[in-house]
């Protein structure tokens, strides 16, 4: 799966987080949905839920997926942790080897006798404020924790920090306002604009939904989204309620400079909502249409998406002092939602067009892939082959050798079974380079490499273990079957015939045979100490024979 697509399945799994998150859920419900799903989008072992305790000045779990009974109330500094660099500074922390990080707060570990081998760390935001940090620490099977992972985290912190906000502040409407049941219907009608904004990736959908919920939460004759454009021009993207004004075909013309707009401009600089009682009497207040002269107070909030203000939500009634501080709030929280909302569904859309483009590109280069991965594969094999095998003869070299033939010794140890090994030498090897020349040597070499091969099963180990030497290890076989084996090797190099400018060619062998004594072969080099030992009697011996333990002369 290529990021596109992962960053693709991130959002959808997002959305649908998010849709859960904002349903009719307790506090408690909300944080384990949270950790859950930290867990499951970073893939990691533990995830935690660390909130400010603004009375004391430190981070306090109150959510964890393992250890959570002896988390809570364990007080972390934000001076001197990880999670607290992340709440302090407002940005993720991501560290492979936190042990080794002067932020480590090493006491969590040693209480729970769990170290952390990988953590991240996102704050939770809240419109302005910093109300806690998610994290997860400890990345499975062996994986760290990548920018990915950051951002997955991130944006699900972003969902997490208004789901825990607005069930704290349910729970304190029904703690502290029982009575009061607007404040109840709000919750409730923030909930059902949430689940409803969050309910498609579409953008035109989304500002439509935007727009529609709005009138569900605050009071309005008419409402807009603006987008900031180029230029610092705010444009209107979508309205609702302009109908019965006659606008609203006409109405995504309606422009403003932020820079003339003091109401946009406010709004820009101090990221808060404002509120205009009445506009007659506010100087600032720009009549952009004739048709729109009715409006008598206003109520905006800003939009932010990544700390930058992308545009504005702007809801207008035709009564004076229409909007209260606490419809400012509202209306502000509401903005947040929409945010969410809008980037989600902008990712959603870059990420497929993204994705389309590269489907586009990756078939126009296909053709020519399957073409390059073949010459790979055949490099690659080559390289392989070449690094294994002599260059000369075409069997192993010693090092390859040597690796088998540790293999080979292990498995006859670990099951008890037998393990042969020839040494075989080509007699006076020195006087065919001095007679025949080096050529002629090499063509020896090749030729009994060659006859080996021919004359040996396909689980032997054939090497060339160095000048006119070569090895056969020989599994599953005893010192007879060897011991004959051998004989017809040399009896085949016996048999060979190299034509050259000085006359016909024929040399002889020197074989040495021994099988694995598992009392004293503890390494492969030993066994074929013991056969190049034997290999050198039978050279005493007269040449041109094999010699085994303990069997005598053949």
């Amino acid at each position: 799966m290529n990021p596109l697509e992962t960053r693709l399945q991130h959002l959808e799994r997002i959305l649908a987080i998010s849709h859960e998150l904002v349903s009719n859920r307790s506090l408690a419900d909300i944080l384990q949905q949270i950790i859950h799903a930290a867990t499951a989008l970073t893939d990691c072992e533990t995830a935690s839920i660390l909130l400010v305790d603004e009375s004391t000045s430190v981070l306090r779990f109150i959510a964890a997926t393992l250890h959570q009974d002896r988390l809570i109330q364990f007080p972390v500094p934000i001076e001197n942790s990880i999670a607290g660099a992340a709440f302090a500074s407002a940005q993720p922390i991501l560290t492979n080897t936190p042990q080794t990080d002067a932020r480590y707060y090493s006491p969590i570990a040693e209480m729970l006798n769990y170290p952390a081998r990988s953590l991240l760390a996102v704050p939770l935001k809240f419109q302005d404020r910093q109300i806690g940090v998610l994290e997860a620490e400890n990345k499975k099977e062996g994986r760290e924790f990548d920018a990915g992972d950051a951002q997955a985290l991130t944006a699900l912190a972003v969902q997490a920090a208004i789901a825990i906000e607005n069930a704290r502040q349910v729970v304190q409407y029904k703690q502290l306002a029982q009575s009061e049941q607007s404040q109840h219907q709000w919750a409730d009608a923030l909930r059902q604009a949430s689940a409803a904004l969050n309910s498609t990736l579409d953008y035109d959908q989304v500002i439509d939904r935007i727009l529609e919920q709005v009138g569900q939460v605050i009071l309005s004759d008419t409402s807009n989204v603006m987008m900031i454009e180029a230029g610092d021009i705010a444009r209107v993207f979508r309205g609702r309620g302009y109908d019965r004004f006659g606008t609203a075909d006409t109405l995504t013309a309606t422009t403003l400079n932020i820079a003339a707009a003091d109401s946009l401009q406010t709004m820009r600089a101090t990221r808060q909502p404002l509120i205009i009682p009445d506009v007659t009497q506010d100087p600032t207040w720009i009549h952009t249409r004739p048709e729109h002269a009715w409006i008598r107070s206003y109520i905006g909030a800003p939009i932010l998406i990544a700390d930058q203000v992308v545009g504005f939500l702007n809801v207008n009634n035709a009564r004076l002092n229409a909007y209260d501080r606490t419809d400012a709030e509202r209306l502000q929280t509401f903005a947040c939602h929409a945010a969410i909302a809008i980037e989600n569904a902008r990712l959603y859309q870059q990420a497929q067009q993204e994705i389309a483009e590269r489907i586009k590109a990756e078939a126009e280069l296909r053709r020519h892939r399957d073409h390059l991965e073949e010459i790979v594969k055949e490099r690659t094999a080559e390289l392989q082959r070449l690094a294994i095998t002599d260059p000369l003869t075409g069997v192993f070299n010693r090092r390859h050798l040597f690796i088998l033939g540790e293999q080979a010794l292990e498995q006859a140890r670990r099951y008890h079974h037998s393990l042969a090994a020839l040494l075989i030498d080509l007699d006076h090897f020195k006087q065919i380079n001095d007679q025949y020349g080096h050529a002629s040597g090499d063509q020896a070499l090749k030729k009994s490499a060659e006859c080996l091969q021919q004359n040996l099963r396909a689980a032997d180990i054939l090497g060339r273990y160095g000048g006119e030497e070569f090895v056969v290890l020989m599994p599953e076989t005893d010192l007879a079957t060897a011991r004959q084996a051998a004989a017809r090797l040399c009896e085949g190099i016996r048999a060979l015939r190299i034509e050259t400018e000085r006359g016909p060619l024929h040399f002889t062998a020197s074989i040495g045979v021994v099988a694995m004594d598992h009392t004293r072969d503890a390494t492969i080099d030993t066994l074929i100490q013991r056969a190049d030992r034997a290999m050198y009697t039978a050279k005493q011996a007269g040449r041109n024979r094999v010699f085994s333990e303990p069997v005598t002369d053949l």
